[in-house]
């Protein structure tokens, strides 16, 4: 009987060590200090190295820079048993110093004591999926500056025509301190135009680290590209905040976040209505934390129960073609990437209608990516 059960444990061993050899996924064995020990073909191709290469590495040492401190975050609390395993994206850093994206699926192999021996990484390449999503955000931020295009043409020509009457003024006039009077409102209104310009711009802006940044500042540069179209659709704007809180974050991103959920909540108030939005420090339920919490609420016509439903699902809208049915799919990757969360609440009852979006921030969440 012992004999046919160590057949059995060397046939299966053998098994095991062919599949490692052959998966279609790349497979790697470490020491605990992420040391690597063995590689399969398939990670070895993905990361570009040979298995001699390797030998004087680290998981660490070939990860990106910008992605490493989250990566050691995470193997911290694997080792030391605050999880059983684990799931990142993240880059690695190949010998010619081009970068691939993979998702890594880390635990940990225990010895015959059950105390902890190796760490097992399962690696795919997704770096053509990152990519596809990335020009799919794009196409998003461009949608949203196309569908604002004639308000901010709005906001821009306001102080342009203010410009030209001073002009006018300036040289019409024969008193010195009139002129300068007069220069200064002028100087006043170029600078509103080059923030509605900047502001703008912004949306395209890619940065390679977050940086902190002040969430009320951020909230208001895109409530200015909305003035023109907030005015027209007659919604009073509200916004609410408490003390001036910073966060770490991919600045532009959070931008677009905002400016979809404003976008749709303009949408929903085609005759009028009124927009709320609140800005304040608050702890992040999950992991009490401390974050920030952005809520934007409006009166609009809400969303029915389908709706709501499927209301993240990618190119699902109910816009018609004026919809490219990303923003809310977006939002919700760009929320996953800072580690953030967001919740809906709406209501569609005749005389109690309106849609209230939720986010939440941990604060130094996207550092953890």
């Amino acid at each position: 009987m012992q004999e046919e059960v160590k057949l059995v444990s060397n046939i299966g061993e053998d098994r095991i060590r062919e599949a490692f050899e052959y998966a279609a996924s790349g497979m790697a064995i470490t020491d605990l200090d992420g040391h690597f020990q063995e590689t399969n073909p398939t990670y070895r191709e993905i990361v570009g190295r040979t298995h001699e290469d390797l030998q004087e590495h680290t998981i660490l040492s070939i990860t990106h820079e910008v992605d490493r401190e989250n990566c050691r975050y995470h193997l911290h609390k694997l080792l030391s048993g605050q999880i059983p395993s684990f799931v990142l994206e993240k880059r690695y850093v190949r010998p010619d110093k081009s970068s691939v994206w993979v998702q890594n699926s880390f635990a940990l192999l225990k010895d015959e004591d059950g105390c902890p021996s190796h760490i097992i990484l399962i690696c795919n390449d997704i770096t053509e999926r990152r990519r596809a999503e990335r020009l799919l955000v794009e196409q998003e931020k461009l949608a949203v500056v196309g569908q604002l295009a004639t308000s901010i043409a709005h906001e821009i020509n306001n102080p342009l025509e203010a410009v030209s009457n001073l002009l006018f003024l300036i040289r019409e006039s024969e008193s010195l301190d009139e002129i300068r009077a007069f220069a200064g409102q002028a100087d006043e209104e170029i600078q509103r135009a080059a923030q509605i310009a900047s502001n703008t711009l912004k949306f395209h802006q890619q940065q390679t680290r977050p940086t902190s940044t002040n969430m009320v500042q951020l909230v208001e540069s895109v409530l200015v590209l909305f003035k023109g179209k907030l005015a027209a659709a007659k919604v009073a704007v509200e916004v609410e905040s408490r003390g001036s809180p910073e966060l770490v974050c991919f600045a532009g991103e959070v931008r677009q976040v905002l400016a979809n959920l404003i976008g749709n909540a303009l949408d929903a108030m085609p005759s009028g209505g009124r927009l709320r939005v609140k800005v304040r420090l608050s702890t992040d339920w999950r992991s009490g934390g401390a974050g920030v919490r952005i809520t934007i609420a409006d009166t609009g016509f809400g969303m029915v129960k389908e709706t709501r439903r499927r209301v993240y699902d990618p190119f699902f809208t109910t816009k018609g073609t004026s919809g490219t049915g990303l923003g809310l799919w977006v939002t919700a990757g760009i929320l996953a990437r800072h580690r953030g969360s967001m919740h809906l609440r709406s209501k569609s009852t005749p005389g109690a209608t309106g849609t209230a979006f939720t986010l939440i921030f941990p604060m130094l969440g996207v550092e953890r990516e």
